[in-house]
């Protein structure tokens, strides 16, 4: 009996961090907002947190899946998958509110706010 083998996962590049963090760029104002391929995935980072807040993960046919890393530190898949530039999209339409830059000069940080 012949056993049918499993083609390997593809691992994520720094050329493919590269290429989402331009996306992610792209989406809006989002400078601020860094990619770096860690442990087979694109990890998300914003700002100077030393925690993602979302990965990519890299399937077969240039096709990737999302995830976002709750409150708890565990990675929770969204259902969103597709090219890396839908998946960019999506995954701004959605979690957008996390990668949005905190701004506390507006004036209302004195005591009595």
């Amino acid at each position: 009996m012949a056993t049918r083998k499993t083609p390997p996962k593809s691992l994520a590049t720094e050329s493919e961090a590269t290429r989402l963090a331009q996306l992610i760029h792209e989406l809006g104002d989002y400078a601020h907002v860094s990619v770096r391929a860690e442990r087979g995935h694109l990890c998300v980072y914003v700002g100077d947190d030393e925690d993602a807040v979302a990965r990519l993960t890299p399937a077969a046919g240039g096709q990737y899946g999302l995830s976002f890393h709750n409150h708890t530190g565990r990675w929770e898949p969204m259902p969103v998958s597709g090219e890396m530039a839908h998946v960019a999209r999506d995954m701004i339409n959605h979690l957008g509110i996390y990668f949005d830059k905190v701004n506390f000069s507006n004036g209302n940080s004195r005591s009595g706010y």
